[in-house]
């Protein structure tokens, strides 16, 4: 308490002399007397109060009503007025500038004291309000995904830029309108709108919706009050078409690459990082005598002889530290009854694609031994 500045704003030098004795008293420090209004705002420009005591009927052409609402604009500096007068007219036009506190003269201490620690916790309270609600514009409006803030009736209670701008309208316009109007002009599907939610039973829903020839995935969070009645729904809204194209187009390389496997005579397996088979093509199960993908999951090192293994292992090591790298092999391999083949192609690192990710073996057969 003893760190805050407070400004008096009286015209007459008695009252304004009691109010500096007894706010020393009470641990404050006056950090000015103005007399006028005029005064009032200047001061409260250069002298930054913590509180400023405001008498309503001040001499000069600005009374104290008209000097609050100046400063209230300005500085948004808490005011606490001073008033000999309790008429009702008086207030109605003090309202309007949101005063933190009336205190009527005469004055008494201990009322004066509990109108300043009120009107200085409201103020810290509103401080820290207005910079929750800035955090919560800053992140809103930080991403270019869609984000909403209804009531239970569809009301816009917050929106961001990025669904302003969609629309065509700024932020103000759209609060307190429908969503229902994005409905109708297709701009949001009624899933979207959230047309169907039970607001007494409904949790977080999410779920992905095609609209307007573009993907998007949806989420509604519930919002409670103290009673745990669902109140608000928090709406954000992501375009995935990209990812969706994405997706579509992996999975139709995927299958064409499955196809050309499936029907090549040349041997093709796609390995792990630890040498392990993920895929087999029929055509090395063919040549070799295995039965159908009997060889996923193993190891490509229990295809060859012994002898082969310090340069399986010397191929993979070089081909698994350099990504995109292409080497050819030549290594002998069993059968599945034991006899003993060359095997020679090449060897691909092709982690990262998004088709395969992963070691890819093309290779064919050359000739045999008996062993």
């Amino acid at each position: 308490m003893n760190d805050k500045k407070i400004l008096v704003v009286e015209d007459e030098a008695v009252t304004s002399m009691d109010l500096r004795r007894s706010l020393t008293d009470l641990g404050y420090e006056v950090c000015a007397i103005a007399p006028t209004g005029e005064m009032a705002v200047k001061h409260a420009g250069e002298l930054h109060p913590d509180l400023i005591l405001m008498d309503i009927m001040l001499a000069g052409k600005m009374n104290g009503i008209e000097a609050a609402e100046i400063i209230k604009s300005k500085y948004r500096i808490p005011v606490i007025y001073l008033t000999a007068y309790s008429d009702d007219r008086f207030l109605a036009k003090a309202k309007i500038t949101e005063p933190f506190g009336y205190i009527l003269k005469p004055f008494r201490e201990l009322e004066l004291k509990t109108n300043i620690e009120m009107a200085l916790y409201k103020h810290t309270m509103e401080h820290a309000l207005r910079v929750s609600e800035e955090t919560t514009r800053v992140l809103l409006n930080a991403i270019d995904d869609i984000m909403f803030l209804v009531d239970i009736t569809g009301k816009f209670q917050a929106v961001n830029v990025a669904l302003a701008n969609l629309v065509g309208k700024n932020v103000h316009e759209l609060i307190g309108s429908n969503v229902s109007d994005l409905v109708k002009m297709g701009i949001l599907s009624q899933k979207m709108a959230g047309w169907n939610l039970n607001p007494i039973q409904v949790k977080t829903l999410c779920f992905e919706e095609k609209f307007n020839d573009k993907w998007f995935e949806v989420t509604l969070y519930p919002v409670r009050n103290p009673d745990n009645a669902v109140v608000l729904y928090a709406v954000y809204i992501r375009n995935i078409t990209r990812n969706k194209n994405l997706e579509e187009q992996s999975r139709q390389n995927e299958e064409y690459f499955r196809s050309l496997v499936e029907d090549t005579s040349d041997i093709i397996a796609i390995l792990n990082r630890d040498g392990t088979i993920r895929y087999d093509s029929p055509s090395i199960n063919h040549s070799l005598g295995y039965p159908d993908e009997h060889l996923v999951g193993k190891a490509l090192s229990t295809l060859l002889l012994e002898e082969e293994l310090p340069n399986l292992q010397n191929i993979f090591l070089e081909i698994i530290t350099n990504p995109g790298m292409v080497k050819p092999f030549h290594l002998k391999v069993k059968n599945y009854d034991g006899d003993v083949f060359t095997m020679e192609g090449i060897i691909s690192n092709l982690y990262g694609n998004p088709v395969i990710d992963g070691i890819v073996l093309n290779g064919w057969i050359k000739n045999h031994r008996t062993v």
